[in-house]
């Protein structure tokens, strides 16, 4: 609606100094909305400022070289060592065969083996199978004759090559996988059910880098509950940690670093064993 002023006054509402009707309205909106969008931010904010979090760098000294402790997962378990002394004695005596020794058990062959080696891999779906090992010198005998099985279903070399795995018999394919997860998992039942609160897991990155975030405050234990691999040891960790309330920005100041050298700073039990002979 327009009013001209040319022809006579404006309305009276106008001259008093008072806005429309539909103006007043529009201005309650926006008051309501502005207010309702501060309700939902403050609703979101609150709980993070009363939350913690963790920074964990994980890294291992082989000989004289010092290395990250890529692409392996790690478990947040409410408590402290001694209000989880029971699990932590469990954990420690807990033996999973060695990646090696469980694939020469179920006839893998050296070329299969070195491939999850070289490539840190319980299982074969942790990378994808380039080219070069379905065929040529470098090939694999589980991939090729998998790959070729493929190739007369599909009549594709790419769709053969990218679905290989649906060929492999299931202790090649996953079972070493599916063994440690069995007993991770019966670790994690026997730690939520002492502590009555889930536990959360994370993964490092390639640098050996993992973020736990919106924990809340209190003791935890930073755990691989089974044993990573390195070039010859596996090593555990059970890491005390005490979680306050704070930022990201604050947690990466002061990461939680294991190691398997002894660091006074962080109160852990490491166990290292050397890996074990497998008989061919």
């Amino acid at each position: 609606m327009f009013f001209s002023f040319s022809g006579g006054l404006p309305p009276a509402d106008v001259r008093r100094g008072r806005q429309p009707p539909i103006r007043i309205g529009i201005a309650v909106i926006a008051v309501a909305c502005c207010l309702l969008a501060s309700g939902l931010v403050a609703h979101t904010q609150t709980p993070s400022a009363n939350r913690g979090a963790i920074r964990l760098k994980v890294k291992f000294k082989s000989g004289d070289v010092t290395r990250e402790l890529a692409r392996k997962r790690f478990f947040l378990i409410k408590g402290s060592l001694d209000e989880n002394k029971s699990l932590i004695e469990r954990i420690k005596q807990t033996e999973v065969m060695s990646r090696e020794c469980y694939y020469r058990g179920n006839g893998a062959s050296d070329a299969l083996i070195k491939w999850l080696k070289d490539n840190d891999c319980d299982s074969v779906y942790c990378r994808e199978v380039e080219e070069k090992y379905v065929m040529g010198s470098e090939a694999v005998p589980e991939f090729e004759a998998a790959y070729d099985e493929g190739l007369r279903n599909f009549k594709s070399p790419e769709l053969a090559r990218r679905w290989l795995t649906v060929n492999l018999a299931a202790d090649i394919r996953d079972g070493y996988y599916n063994l440690k997860q069995q007993t991770i998992n019966s670790l994690i039942k026997q730690a939520e059910t002492a502590s009555g609160r889930s536990v959360l897991s994370v993964m490092t990155d390639r640098k050996g880098t993992a973020y736990l975030t919106d924990i809340e405050p209190g003791t935890y234990i930073v755990s691989n509950l089974v044993g990573s691999e390195t070039e010859s040891t596996r090593i555990l960790w059970a890491c005390e940690r005490e979680v306050k309330s704070t930022d990201l920005t604050v947690a990466m100041k002061r990461p939680l670093t294991l190691s398997n050298e002894k660091d006074p700073k962080v109160k852990c039990e490491v166990v290292e064993r050397p890996l074990p002979v497998c008989e061919r």
